[in-house]
């Protein structure tokens, strides 16, 4: 088997491997990241936020197989480059805890293996598994549902009010969107998810 999965790894190109390093003759190369993480509720995956149309695929692909070995998926990036050598980061936690380092290592092979399974992705690109880090990402209704009542940040596709980002507090989550109390303006505004680009918990340090 051990031969096996090495012959596969030789014809694809792909070089072992290395923590914080790539190789750009690889056809695919990983990276891994160990910021903090923030605990999440037990409600539902449903993603919400409209993400870059090769980041869903790859959402829909692996958010099954990631759940099936007790993580959970957070979000999906999607950075084409030049000369092919596009990034494709994957945000992974684990759900009512935090991810560790050990943890990346042991899962970014098993996805790294699937991904080429799927090829999803033209050309060459770098693979880069990662915790959310403390200023989590949401893009999942149960995401938005755990952090309600936490100060949040949100990125709107077009400016609102000469705006495009708005922080406060989540008063209140829907299946279609979110209402927040601004900051800056201190009014409570109501977002529709179609309308965020992207929105995140906001850690404030003391």
């Amino acid at each position: 088997m051990a031969g096996a999965l090495s012959g596969i790894l030789s014809s694809l190109g792909r070089l072992p491997i290395f923590f914080s390093s790539f190789a750009a003759c690889s056809r695919t190369s990983r990276r891994f990241f160990y910021p903090t993480r923030r605990r999440t509720a037990e409600v539902w995956p449903v993603m919400v936020l409209q993400l870059e149309p090769l980041a869903r695929k790859v959402a829909e692909l692996l958010d099954p197989h990631i759940e099936r070995l007790g993580f959970e998926l957070v979000t999906v990036e999607f950075r084409r480059g030049t000369r092919h050598n596009s990034l494709l980061r994957l945000l992974v936690d684990k759900p009512g805890g935090g991810i560790t380092l050990s943890d990346l290592e042991r899962l970014s092979p098993t996805l790294g293996d699937l991904l080429d399974v799927y090829d999803p992705v033209d050309g060459r690109y770098t693979l880069e598994v990662s915790s959310p880090g403390i200023n989590r990402p949401l893009a999942k209704l149960k995401d938005f549902e755990a952090y309600r009542g936490q100060r949040v940040r949100i990125r709107t596709h077009r400016p609102r009010d000469g705006r495009k980002n708005f922080e406060g507090v989540l008063v209140e989550v829907r299946p279609d969107g979110v209402d927040l109390e601004d900051e800056l303006s201190r009014e409570r505004r109501a977002f529709a998810f179609n309308e965020i680009q992207g929105a995140n918990y906001e850690h404030k340090f003391d």
